[in-house]
């Protein structure tokens, strides 16, 4: 693991031009990919659209007033399966988007349309200039019923965007790419997704279809998404992209979510909940199908950047695991059903290192946990890099069969300060769940904790496990106990204590459950301690 600083250098680009096709060729992705091709052998050109002074001074207050009439959306009115919803520029969203419909191959470019708007209060000076284009966008469908066409996409700002599945809030956001995230001395970059064409769905489509040109400084390509919403809201994400120039770090697949503080955060912030995060962990399924979790963590005054070299993962996650509204007793935000995702690499991740920075944030209004990953070798520059991956925005992943990792504490023992309390806390399932059959608890006899510590001179004084299952009912839906209809979790809590040498000031640890054949029974918790 690696641990260095973190750079952002916000983007302030206005308006990129789209690419011109052929007249007589239909639009295709294959036909995107050259044009990006074309654009990233050219030098880079800054985008020179113009927005307006009234609408780039635009307050937080007038921005939100300017209201998009849904009924107006693009496919509204055919009353098909999908409808679009566009952003109108200002306040923070000063870039502009070109947005075009494809129908039948044919890609017609929409112009902004001020009458989409409701402007509320606000009277626009005569003779004020249209914005160039839109902000971004957003998509609906009936995620959630036949009466309401809720929003499920957005697309908003460089190449961000966000998806939840039924029945969720928004939480972390993903990115089409990113530059040189988190390394020390060097500026972050953020290329923009320029160019939509949004395909018109049919009528009983059950999947909307996407693409996008992405531009930047030191990159170019042409994004494929193929979306489908519903209990799981699946994307499919093929790219292909051209280096203008050698960067330090190409991160693939990235993501952004915020961790303020959870159960383990030392001291706790001065705040009525008792934790605030997007996501609270790292899913790594390796190549062997080995489950590792890695809990994220507050850092107070400094940056971590955790880096873990993979071959052929089959998956990765940042998770919300936990669901208790009494971990977080916030109404509003609903932290608790906050989505989690899933990255299943398809093509172009046979090898590289997912990174991981985690920086300090006074509050939740700001993301402060950057995913990547970071193929080895990189690609050239000026040959074009082809890659294919697979989004599953859900609320959890399928059961695994292990025990998952469910909490993470650490602390001194009683009237021990130079020793550290390791407390971590695995349940299987991971929620209450209808019985089928006559499911029991484990036979938990011969199991126990395996620690390992990478770093020399610390002392591993004892480690034990204990079932935590009868004392944790009252936490779990009703506190129904050993129902004969439901299924409780049943949870099983390892601890350790160990010793630091005085002068050392990080630990890496792992600790998983085995069975007393040796066989692991539970994800395997890595974690990098860091002295208080």
């Amino acid at each position: 693991m690696n641990f260095r600083p973190h750079t952002v250098i916000p983007s302030l680009l206005i308006l990129a031009l789209p690419p011109v096709f052929a007249a007589d060729a239909p639009f295709s992705f294959e036909q995107l990919c050259e044009s990006a091709r074309t654009v990233a052998a050219a030098p880079y050109v800054a985008p020179s659209g113009k927005l307006a002074d009234y609408w780039s001074n635009l307050t937080y207050d007038q921005h939100r007033d300017i209201r998009f009439k849904m009924e107006s959306g693009l496919w509204a009115k055919s009353k098909g399966p999908f409808s679009i919803d566009f952003f109108h520029p200002g306040w923070t969203a000063k870039k502009s988007v070109s947005v075009f419909e494809v129908v039948d191959g044919d890609a017609k470019r929409m112009a902004f349309d001020r009458g989409l708007f409701d402007y509320g209060k606000q009277v626009v000076p005569p003779g004020t200039p249209p914005p160039p284009g839109y902000a971004g966008w957003r998509a609906r469908c009936h995620l959630n019923s036949a009466d309401y066409m809720d929003e499920f996409l957005v697309f908003l700002g460089a190449s961000y965007f966000r998806a939840i599945p039924a029945h969720a809030p928004y939480g972390l956001s993903a990115r089409g790419l990113s530059i040189n995230s988190g390394l020390p001395g060097v500026p972050e970059e953020f290329p923009d997704f320029t160019a939509f064409y949004l395909a018109r769905p049919a009528k009983d489509a059950k999947s909307m279809r996407v693409w996008a040109m992405l531009d930047g400084e030191s990159v170019a390509g042409a994004y494929q998404f193929t979306i489908t919403p519903g209990e799981e809201t699946v994307m499919d994400v093929e790219a292909e992209i051209t280096l203008r120039r050698p960067v330090k770090q190409l991160g693939l697949a990235p993501f952004s979510s915020m961790y303020w503080f959870g159960e383990g955060t030392h001291p706790k912030p001065y705040d009525f909940r008792p934790e605030v995060h997007d996501s609270d962990g790292l899913l790594m399924e390796l190549a062997s199908g080995n489950l590792h979790y890695r809990p994220l963590e507050h850092t107070k005054d400094r940056f971590r950047h955790c880096v873990f070299t993979m071959e052929k993962p089959r998956s990765w996650s940042l998770l919300q695991r936990d669901r208790s509204f009494l971990s977080y007793e916030d109404p509003e935000a609903r932290y608790h059903e906050r989505p989690s995702v899933t990255v299943e690499p398809v093509s172009g991740f046979d090898q590289g290192r997912l990174h991981l920075i985690e920086m300090p944030t006074i509050d939740e209004t700001g993301d402060n946990v950057i995913l990547v990953w970071d193929p080895q070798p990189g690609p050239e520059t000026g040959k074009p890099f082809r890659f294919h991956y697979r989004l599953r925005w859900q609320r959890d992943p399928a059961p695994s069969g292990l025990f998952t990792v469910r909490a993470t504490r650490s602390g001194n023992p009683v009237q021990r300060p130079d020793q550290v309390l390791m407390v971590v806390d695995f349940a299987k399932p991971l929620a209450a769940q209808p019985k089928v059959g006559d499911p029991k608890w484990d036979d938990i006899t011969g199991f126990k904790p395996v620690v390992t510590l990478n770093q020399p001179g610390v002392k591993l004084i004892h480690a034990g496990l204990t079932d935590m299952s009868m004392p944790n009912v009252d936490a779990v839906p009703a506190g129904l106990g050993r129902s004969k209809d439901i299924h409780m979790p049943q949870v099983l809590r390892a601890f350790f204590v160990i010793e630091p040498p005085k002068d050392l000031g990080q630990i890496d640890m792992t600790c998983e459950i085995q069975d007393a054949k040796g066989k692991a029974v539970s994800e395997r918790w890595v974690y990098l301690w860091m002295r208080p």
